[in-house]
């Protein structure tokens, strides 16, 4: 998959700033706009704001612009297919399919739209159909309300460069594609299926974290993975219970925005000045704002929403890993992997 570079903050000095205005904008307009699920266009538009790298281009704003446009072609399509359980079987795992292999041969971000939003529909369709519209108009309105910010604060505070990001993604070059993907699909879509038959949208975690592990080649990708998500989900556990201390003690809307906002600027800076990767600051704000807005604006315990989402992500992770590098060693034994920093330094 690609790597979320570094940002260089004499480039890029207000990255931060923007995106902790984005997701303040959110929440704010969340209520007047009806947005049912509030975190969803904040983590949304979290993460759209603080992958922007280098100059202004028009892939800059692809993402909000087709958010609406992913939101109702794939609301329709589970809502069109869900009657039919073969049908709807068939459709989700061969999007899946196409999703991991496009995030493994191609590093395309493509594959995260392809693997994760489908899963976020067919998951809500069989839970009710209140839930897949909330979730399509959460998503809609949240690529609208991100589009606008993003032009308006890229015009207030813009990156410091003409210098055009260039992505540089690492595809996976093998001998043997359709048994790397077979092998991955192995894992990924018993638990997709068995996720779905449980109909608990608390549990969707667990094939969205595994796409990720079966989109990496090798298991140095998969251990990135399990620190930077894994890792930044515990971090940003931490961090959303004591976000949550702090507005159980003033439970005022101001304050939470203000804890958002904070949380939102703190991390993304991380992002360009701290000694991780990128991903890992990122996932934590992720994760935090997730937490923080699912136990003020859900109807579930803060308590319950942490342990569940650390238990889950950590161990859906772990059990991934182990399998892959199972079945792996019993169905492509192999002395090194081509494009491993293993197999280059054989070379």
């Amino acid at each position: 998959m690609e790597e979320l570079t570094r940002v260089d903050p004499n480039e890029d000095p207000y990255l931060a700033l923007r995106t902790a205005f984005s997701v303040s904008i959110c929440v704010i307009l969340a209520d007047p706009l009806g947005v049912t699920q509030p975190m969803m266009p904040v983590v949304l538009g979290m993460s759209l704001m603080s992958n922007q790298r280098g100059a202004l281009n028009p892939r800059s704003f692809m993402g909000p612009v087709m958010l609406p446009v992913m939101a109702f072609v794939f609301s329709w399509l589970a809502a069109a297919t869900v009657s039919e359980p073969m049908l709807f079987v068939l459709v989700n795992i061969a999007l899946a399919g196409a999703g991991i292999g496009l995030m493994l041969f191609k590093g395309s971000r493509l594959g995260v739209v392809l693997t994760v939003f489908p899963a976020m529909m067919s998951m809500s369709v069989l839970y009710s159909d209140q839930a897949l519209v909330a979730i399509r108009d959460s998503m809609a309105t949240g690529g609208l309300i991100v589009g606008v910010t993003a032009v308006v604060l890229n015009i207030l505070f813009p990156p410091q460069t003409a210098r055009v990001h260039i992505e540089q993604p690492k595809p996976f070059a093998t001998e043997n594609p359709a048994a790397e993907l077979l092998i991955r699909m192995a894992v990924y879509v018993p638990i997709m299926l068995m996720t779905y038959a449980t109909g608990d949208m608390n549990l969707l975690i667990v094939p969205i974290m595994l796409a990720f592990i079966c989109a990496e080649p090798d298991r140095g990708g998969r251990l990135q993975q399990l620190i930077d998500r894994g890792g930044g989900t515990i971090v940003g556990a931490v961090v959303a219970v004591g976000a949550m201390a702090i507005y159980y003690v003033v439970p005022q809307f101001p304050v939470l925005v203000a804890l958002i906002a904070s949380i939102t600027f703190f991390l993304i800076d991380k992002m360009t000045t701290g000694a991780s990767r990128p991903l890992y600051y990122q996932y934590i704000c992720s994760v935090a704002l997730v937490m923080l807005l699912s136990s003020t604006f859900g109807a579930r315990d803060a308590f319950e929403v942490v342990v569940q989402r650390v238990v889950l992500t950590s161990g859906a992770m772990v059990g991934a890993i182990a399998l892959l590098s199972l079945l792996e060693a019993v169905f492509l034994p192999r002395k090194g992997m081509a494009g491993s920093p293993s197999a280059a330094g054989a070379a």
